[in-house]
């Protein structure tokens, strides 16, 4: 299980950004084991953002900024 609270979001901005470069590169080479791999972190990375829109939520409202994510 992974914690996350809203000061760690710029890194995971900066992870998305880096798996995107790799997967564009990957693509060019048809590293097609690659590009599955990429796509399913991407998916992952999406998700991470979701959740931390949700505590960005909850701490709009006063909640605990610091959620487990899994």
């Amino acid at each position: 299980m992974l914690r996350l609270d809203l000061a760690q979001e710029p890194r995971l901005l900066e992870i998305e950004t880096n798996t995107r470069q790799r997967l564009g590169e990957a693509q060019r080479m048809q590293w097609l084991g690659e590009v599955a791999g990429l796509q399913e972190s991407l998916r992952h990375i999406a998700d991470k953002k979701q959740q931390a829109e949700r505590l960005r939520a909850q701490a709009g409202r006063g909640e605990d900024g610091v959620a487990a994510l899994g």
